[in-house]
């Protein structure tokens, strides 16, 4: 097992789920960071805080701990209901695709308003900014691997990478 690096260099849209990188803190990952900022990526952050990275950001999503499921959830029911999936790659790559539709159909936007405390509008313009801006990336972080709901985190945030086709 080594860690996987998501491709800075090529990416057009960022999202940090909880991560904070800085320049002495994960310094390697914050100058590709701001590599691609300067380049135009857009960046998303999802963190309590107003953190480092949040302030950066072109999107700061405020979420309470540990609702990062319930947000990915968020994403998902407007990925897959506004269409903005990635129809070939599902169809070619994907399996259980109406279960997760059902699955996603229990999470609209006012539920995970509730659940995150981040407003509903502002949850529909990342999830079209990370669904619509290509080629994007969510870079493994150490925070999602600690929280009670971890695995649910985990594997929403791999199903918005398969979804939208940013493999």
């Amino acid at each position: 097992g080594g860690y996987p690096f998501s491709d800075f260099e090529q990416t057009r849209c960022i999202v940090y789920f909880g991560h904070n990188p800085r320049p002495n803190v994960w310094a390697g990952e914050y100058q590709r960071l701001k590599a691609a900022l300067k380049r135009g990526a857009k960046f998303i952050v999802m963190d309590p805080r107003k953190s480092h990275c949040a302030k950066l950001a072109d999107i700061h999503l405020p979420l309470r701990p540990g609702t990062d499921a319930a947000m990915a959830l968020g994403w998902l029911n407007v990925i897959i209901n506004e269409e903005l999936y990635d129809k070939e790659f599902v169809t070619k790559w994907c399996t259980g695709f109406d279960d997760l539709k059902s699955r996603v159909d229990e999470y609209p936007l006012p539920h995970v308003e509730k659940i995150t405390g981040v407003p509903a509008k502002l949850i529909r313009e990342a999830a079209r900014m990370y669904a619509t801006t290509k080629p994007a990336i969510i870079p493994w972080t150490v925070i999602t691997d600690q929280q009670r709901n971890s695995t649910s985190a985990l594997r929403c945030q791999s199903i918005l990478r398969a979804l939208t086709g940013n493999l």
